[in-house]
């Protein structure tokens, strides 16, 4: 493939040409753009798959642009430093991302036992209080019965 202008790349990825000029400017690192100062950017098929692959974790994955960039720099210390291919490092992944969303359930589930904790202390002292309550009535009842006779 032909280095590409930004509207061919656009076009091929479906994305405005101002958003790839955004992402070009946050993804400077994992993009290597090659542009000559004062002439205009093309892009090279590694260019696009790595705009493919922003697109994906940003509008599909829902990644933050934060996200993003912690993603691929995983990705790409996986596949650099470590030597990983492509389909141990999507499986890595995966692995990944359902530990972390069991982590988020766990989470949740901690936070509602913790507040069902909270409804039992409460319900506890009301009960504490109401029989202490009734103690004290009781207690009262008997005095007043035995000073009255």
């Amino acid at each position: 493939m032909a280095a590409l202008t930004i509207d061919q790349a656009g076009n091929i990825l479906q994305v405005e040409v101002s958003t790839l000029r955004y992402w070009e400017k946050e993804f400077n690192d994992f993009l290597n753009i090659n542009c000559p100062k004062g002439q205009r950017a093309r892009y090279t098929e590694e260019n696009i798959e790595m705009f493919s692959q922003i697109k994906e974790l940003l509008y599909n994955e829902q990644y933050t642009i934060k996200g993003a960039k912690r993603r691929l720099e995983m990705e790409r210390t996986l596949t650099s430093g470590l030597g990983i291919d492509s389909n141990f490092k999507t499986t890595v992944f995966f692995m990944f991302s359902a530990i972390i969303q069991e982590l988020q359930k766990t989470r949740e589930e901690s936070k509602n036992l913790a507040r069902q904790l909270e409804l039992l202390r409460k319900e506890k002292e009301d009960i504490e209080d109401k029989l202490t309550e009734e103690q004290q009535k009781s207690l009262w009842q008997v005095l007043t019965r035995k000073f009255s006779s």
